[in-house]
């Protein structure tokens, strides 16, 4: 089934607008953000299919509308800035508001924004007479609309991220930064988000690349106040060997994070919180100001097969134990059932040890 892209945008009104940009800036590929309407701010039209989660599966092309004074355009419309591709994971009515699951995908780059902005059509964002904002925020985008093209490079991200630097809402805004994946640190394989998690292997080592820019700065420049970026971990299953506060102490960078998962026989889920912290170098104080703070939830999977063989390896041995001092013994009474009694109680035992000692590390 074919379905139309989307149009999602959100504005600079409130923090949280702001912060879904950021975050759906940062996030790696296949990460999932949530964004939310109320009734009025979506077309008759398509109310009745996000309710009924008619449109699982379609394109998404994710925005930012400038609702500022100075972005007005002649004819009164907002400007939109386009930045990233998903894909809608469903939809739903909750009360009054539009719940839309997004999954993000590649980066979207407009070379023309003017272009971009005389071929949308439809009730987009729009001042009315009494100044007050009116139009659509989730919308259909023309079937032809041929104004934006998808990409995975920093070099492209880069660009889009200056193009909403520039922009009010975003102009005190320290650095960008994007999460260039998380990594296997023996063989350097990028893992790949399944249903928006990671699943890591148990007892393994990752690295997380984080990579930041400031759209000030230039081979030269760009200094400014020292931040902090903290990762930090929900649940015992993940731990750190390397400090998880990392120093945005330059105009450009990749950072790195070095993280093991722990061992388990189960399957166990965790989470990985990356929060910007402003901090004040003087007294090591950190600010309560807004600012980027995003979830990614990881999936670690047990190693079953792998604890069953431990346990059978110590079962067996713990066995053989007993089996040796009982037929050390001149008469035995019921030697077969005694064997498969030691066999039963050892072996259980060997999977107690095994499954019940298995603890994170």
């Amino acid at each position: 089934m074919t379905f139309p892209t989307l149009l999602c945008v959100g504005s600079g009104l409130t923090p949280r607008y702001k912060l879904n940009t950021l975050q759906a800036l940062a996030m790696p590929l296949g990460a999932r953000i949530q964004f939310r309407y109320i009734a009025r701010l979506i077309p008759d039209g398509l109310k009745k299919k996000l309710d009924g989660n008619a449109f699982k599966g379609a394109t998404v092309l994710l925005g930012y509308v400038d609702c500022t004074a100075a972005a007005r355009r002649p004819d009164n419309r907002c400007d939109i800035l386009p930045y990233r591709y998903a894909e809608l994971v469903s939809s739903r009515k909750v009360g009054s508001v539009y719940i839309l699951q997004l999954e993000v995908g590649d980066f979207a780059i407009s070379s023309d924004l003017e272009a971009f902005q005389r071929n949308l059509t439809g009730d987009v964002p729009e001042w009315g007479v009494d100044n007050k904002l009116k139009g659509a925020w989730c919308n259909e985008l023309p079937t032809d609309f041929k104004e934006v093209r998808p990409t995975t490079s920093l070099a492209d991200w880069e660009v889009i991220v200056k193009q909403i630097r520039q922009r009010e809402d975003f102009s005190k805004v320290a650095y960008f930064c994007t999460i260039e994946g998380l990594f296997e640190r023996t063989t350097g394989k990028r893992l790949v988000l399944s249903n928006g998690e990671y699943v890591l292997r148990s007892n393994k080592d990752y690295e997380l690349r984080i990579f930041h820019f400031d759209p000030d700065s230039d081979a030269h420049t760009g200094y400014k106040q020292t931040r902090w970026l903290r990762l930090s971990v929900i649940g015992p299953w993940l731990r750190f060997p390397t400090n998880p506060l990392l120093a945005i102490d330059s105009p450009y960078d990749v950072k790195s994070i070095h993280l093991i998962s722990g061992s388990t026989a189960r399957q166990q889920y965790s989470s990985l919180v990356l929060k910007d912290e402003a901090t004040t170098a003087a007294n090591n104080t950190i600010n309560s100001e807004q600012s980027l703070e995003m979830y990614l939830p990881v999936r670690i999977k047990g190693t079953v097969w792998q604890t069953s063989l431990y346990g059978l390896v110590v079962g067996t041995l713990l066995a053989s134990q007993q089996l040796l001092v009982l037929f050390s013994q001149p008469v035995i009474t019921n030697p077969i059932r005694i064997t498969i009694a030691t066999m039963v109680l050892g072996l259980g035992t060997g999977f107690v040890v095994a499954f019940g000692l298995s603890k994170p590390v």
